[in-house]
């Protein structure tokens, strides 16, 4: 025992005095910050006033569409294109109305966008009404939020106008086209909370990922180590005092703790800075982060299903290393061990909108898939106990046989040189290491 803590120290020592372990857990939490934040600011700069034309031969319309798009700006309607939020980004309207719509305005108008000296002008054909199609020329026709925007004041003004016909006044028209607020109840075993489902959903897939890039990234660490002893002839010194069970054992949760440690840097940092990037993503994403919350159940078992997919992979990665003699041979195996994290990729959007389907149930039993989907399945409801303990126990009894499969894979590989071993070459090792 006291070896393998030689190992775990000298590997946990090694990785962590690195300038690029420092470097990269110091800008880690301030990259993910300025995605917050930066484009939040850049969106609310962006937002000033925009100088448009409203062209149409009905001039009632053309002033309809006017009214509702100087309203736009302070309204917190749900139907526009972002989500509510406390401080609107969308911008201001200077609207003026042509009701003498020809080509040669058409023109004029063409080439003042063009020069800059508008923004836009919406372009209303006399059979707008019956077509309910406009043409809007815009200098940027990426501002998504500015089209829409016109195209939202249109629409209204044109229903305005239907319902006027109906005998429905200006008031009882507002009130029928407003927003309609439906708010979603999640219950549980801890009973019912009111939920709107976006940050419902945008947390757990957050922390699929985190999950993801750290077993992923740490894995791959294991596997170079073990190339880098093997291609500089080091390893056959250790093997002089360790025994290869006792130097795999030592590297993977040297390795392991390094991950843990960056995690828990990057929570702290977050818990510290988080607060600033959260309130000026609220400022963009409104409400939808209001029920964004991570349960008790999963912040205590978030390490247990971290290692547990760590240390799956690591012996995975470790064994690749013993085969290889080099990271080019090493990139060819590497396929099918991500694989099954691929899947995971690919299944959770499905598992997070419904984590109790037969599907999100078997891959939270599945050794390769588990740690990541049955903490996806935490994260978003509550399984039953039995399962949690069930997806546990079969990851460690796994565990247990790839630890051995794997360490006698390594036992041979490691002294192995030259060409790259074939799978009958690799079934011998295993039987007779």
């Amino acid at each position: 025992m006291r070896k393998v803590l030689l190992i775990i120290r000298r590997e946990y020592l090694v990785r962590v005095r690195t300038k690029a372990f420092i470097i990269f857990t110091v800008l880690m939490p301030l990259l993910i910050g300025a995605g917050f934040i930066l484009p939040s600011k850049l969106m609310l700069q962006s937002a000033g006033t925009k100088r448009i034309v409203i062209v149409a031969a009905d001039s009632a319309l053309a002033n309809s569409i006017k009214t509702e798009l100087a309203a736009s700006h302070a309204s917190d309607d749900d139907d526009a294109p972002l989500p509510e939020r406390k401080k609107p980004i969308r911008p201001e309207f200077n609207v003026s109305v042509d009701t003498a719509p020809s080509e040669a305005l058409r023109q004029q108008l063409t080439t003042e966008v063009r020069e800059g000296k508008l923004d836009g002008f919406a372009w209303i054909e006399t059979d707008a009404v019956s077509t309910r199609k406009a043409l809007y020329y815009s200098r940027n026709a990426s501002d998504f939020i500015e089209a829409q925007l016109v195209s939202r004041a249109f629409r209204f003004a044109l229903s305005e106008r239907e319902l006027a016909g109906h005998g429905f006044s200006a008031a009882e028209s507002k009130t029928l086209l407003g927003p309609v607020a439906v708010d979603t109840v999640r219950i549980d075993k801890q009973g019912a909370n009111k939920s709107n489902g976006i940050g419902a959903f945008l947390l757990p897939y957050f922390l699929l990922i985190a999950i993801y890039v750290t077993v992923l990234i740490y894995g791959v660490y294991v596997m170079r180590s073990v190339i880098e002893e093997k291609s500089s002839r080091v390893i056959e010194v250790l093997l002089g005092s360790v025994t290869p069970m006792q130097l795999m054992a030592g590297k993977i949760i040297g390795v392991g703790a390094v991950g843990l440690t960056q995690i828990g840097i990057w929570a702290a940092a977050g818990t510290i800075l988080g607060t600033g990037g959260l309130a000026m993503a609220r400022q963009v994403l409104g409400d939808s982060l209001k029920d964004a919350h991570i349960s008790m159940a999963a912040m205590v078992l978030f390490p247990v299903f971290f290692l547990l997919g760590y240390a799956t992979y690591a012996c995975l990665y470790a064994a690749i290393g013993a085969m290889c003699n080099s990271d080019e041979e090493a990139q060819q195996l590497q396929f099918p061990v991500t694989l099954p994290l691929i899947l995971c990729m690919i299944c959770a959007m499905a598992i997070i909108r419904d984590p109790n389907t037969p599907l999100a149930f078997w891959l939270s039993m599945f050794p390769l898939t588990s740690p990541i989907i049955m903490y996806v399945r935490i994260s978003v409801s509550s399984p039953p106990v039995w399962q949690i303990a069930a997806s546990i126990a079969i990851s460690l009894a796994s565990l247990y046989g790839l630890v051995w499969l794997t360490s006698r894979i390594y036992r041979v590989g490691i002294l192995m040189y030259g060409k790259r071993p074939t799978l009958p070459e690799i079934l011998k090792w295993v039987r007779y290491a």
